[in-house]
């Protein structure tokens, strides 16, 4: 029997299927340069903790610090920025990672924030209450600053951790309903490692 003309047969179709996915929380193009930054606690909770100081110095000093709404207004300002900064560290990560990171990151935060602190009332723009704040008054204030910047962003990091992976697991379970227990192959916004601990636990 001859053998069909490869020549006469149709061109193969189009892959359809999606590019590996990276081992990464998020998939974004980025500068090289940004995502080191973004990837290490040292660096991006120090330009983090520079940019709060100054806000607060500004805030205290160039707005109307008797007014609650600008104060209220200032605070959910700083406390977004703060987060978000968070979270654009700690998204490039295992969510298993988030806590201990998250830890770093404040300690770092607060470092970069209380040296900033200190520049300040050498100039005598440190806010302090009504007055300047002396540098008998920096260790009260770090003591404060790293309390209150532990708690948030340790909470936060907890928290979307939670939800992340409720979120996470809905995604897992819902494959599994359909394709008898895989997960395909180019799964958006879930790590090539869940799916295999996933098997792991079918196993």
């Amino acid at each position: 029997m001859a053998r069909p003309n490869s020549s006469l047969s149709p061109p193969p179709g189009p892959d359809r299927r999606r590019p590996p996915y990276h081992p990464s929380e998020w998939d974004l193009n980025e500068p090289a340069s940004f995502t080191r930054i973004a990837r290490s606690p040292v660096e991006l909770a120090l330009l983090t903790g520079v940019v709060m100081r100054m806000f607060r110095a500004v805030v205290l000093t160039h707005g109307s610090p008797t007014s609650n709404v600008y104060l209220g207004a200032s605070l959910v300002i700083g406390t977004i920025f703060l987060l978000g900064m968070a979270t654009l560290h700690l998204g490039r990560f295992p969510v298993r990672d988030w806590p201990w990171r998250a830890g770093l990151f404040a300690v770092f935060e607060t470092v970069g924030e209380m040296a900033t602190s200190l520049l300040l009332i050498v100039l005598h723009r440190e806010p302090w209450g009504t007055a300047r704040a002396e540098f008998h008054d920096w260790q009260p204030m770090a003591r404060g600053v790293f309390f209150w910047r532990l708690v948030a962003v340790l909470t936060f990091a907890l928290l979307l951790g939670a939800v992340v992976q409720v979120v996470r697991g809905r995604m897992l379970r819902k494959p599994e309903e359909e394709g008898g227990g895989k997960v395909p192959e180019g799964q958006p916004f879930i790590e090539r490692r869940q799916r295999e601990e996933f098997d792991s636990r079918k196993r």
